[in-house]
């Protein structure tokens, strides 16, 4: 592991006693510089649903901090998943999503790939001495499935996803008896939203609802603070309000209409399921690093119908996540003040739907990631 600066204060298993990640983890470049090579180039990666690629040639490019990769749907039905980089001189090959009907075409010199990967057409090529076509194939990486959504890991060693995330896929499908029936809404509800944040800090809010009273006042007058729960297991957290209120401040619900609940699962490191009550619908985001002190959030909506439960989505996009926004980008300012340095895990038995027992996972995984145990 490489060298990470020490924390003053022990941030042990018992959060009880432990005390957070220090400001310089929010701060220092070279730290962020060591968690993309030790956690998001060696974790699973959300992509987008499986049903948002249904014919072959269908494609979508991510970025995963520096890395440019894309997933096809290749003419043999598979899911593929590939660096997105030519094996000539590394141009970009695809942007966005689309298909592409025929070959993968590099706008630079035209090397062609088909969509499994393999190099077709090199200019030139023939009159190259022992020119081997196939040892410039399109990088293949690791590609899996959670409940139709697709993950890629650039780690060719890595733990298979369903290993990694133990139980989450059967607990999402006890809560959600609808999960086979979605699909992608024209208008997700929330698009790539840029956050004057880091990516720590943005899963910091999202990992606990200590915040909840206090800072979202329609959230907590929509569920019932007093039954939420949070429960912790390996890599995934999930909080769940069991309990929802009809007459509320947030937006207009029906009794007998759509999920009654409202449930959240985080997935290390930075992948989040999010359904509000109203209607049969997930929301599945992830926090992406831009930069130390910057971050996206964003991703995709479903629903049984394809479409988005308006009264919700404006809710979401107009309070919830702006207030979200301010949160954070607070916070990220003030982590630089020098009367900061670690705070306090809030956790209590009395009230644990609201105690910060997932932000303190949330950073002992991040402590294992760059220190170890």
């Amino acid at each position: 592991m490489p060298n990470m600066p020490p924390l003053q204060k022990p941030l042990t298993d018992k959060a009880e006693s432990s005390y957070t990640l220090s400001a310089e983890y929010y701060l220092n470049p070279n730290i962020f510089e060591i968690e993309k090579q030790q956690i998001f180039y060696k974790t699973w990666q959300y992509v987008a649903h499986e049903n948002m690629l249904p014919d072959p040639g269908d494609y979508i490019c991510l970025d995963i901090c520096d890395e440019s990769i894309f997933v096809i749907r290749s003419s043999d039905k598979k899911l593929r998943a590939f660096y997105n980089i030519c094996r000539h001189r590394a141009h970009q090959l695809l942007h966005g999503y689309g298909n592409v009907r025929k070959l993968i075409v590099c706008p630079y010199h035209a090397w062609s790939y088909n969509d499994q990967g393999n190099l077709i057409k090199a200019r030139f090529s023939e009159d190259r001495e022992a020119f081997d076509k196939s040892r410039f194939c399109l990088r293949e990486i690791r590609l899996e499935t959670l409940c139709g959504c697709i993950f890629v890991n650039l780690d060719d060693n890595c733990q298979p996803l369903q290993s990694v995330a133990a139980g989450l896929e059967q607990d999402m499908c006890k809560h959600l008896g609808y999960l086979d029936d979605l699909k992608h809404c024209g208008d997700d509800m929330l698009g790539d939203t840029f956050l004057q944040a880091g990516w720590k800090v943005v899963v910091d809010n999202f990992v606990e609802c200590y915040h909840c009273r206090p800072a979202h006042r329609a959230f907590a007058s929509l569920i019932n603070m007093d039954t939420y729960q949070t429960e912790v297991f390996e890599t995934w957290s999930r909080q769940y309000g069991p309990d929802i209120r009809i007459e509320n401040a947030a937006y207009e619900l029906y009794s007998d209409y759509g999920f009654q609940h409202s449930i959240f699962w985080y997935l290390w490191p930075n992948t989040t399921f999010n359904v509000l009550p109203g209607s049969d619908e997930l929301h599945v985001f992830a926090v992406r690093p831009v930069d130390t002190i910057s971050s996206t959030f964003g991703g995709h909506s479903f629903s049984t119908d394809g479409k988005l439960y308006q009264p919700r989505a404006d809710y979401a996009a107009e309070t919830l996540a702006p207030e979200d926004i301010h949160l954070c980008e607070s916070v990220q300012r003030g982590l630089k003040s020098k009367s900061y340095s670690q705070g306090a895990f809030m956790v209590s038995p009395k009230v644990p739907g609201e105690s910060e027992y997932a932000l303190h996972h949330f950073h002992r995984m991040v402590q294992t990631a760059l220190i170890g145990d």
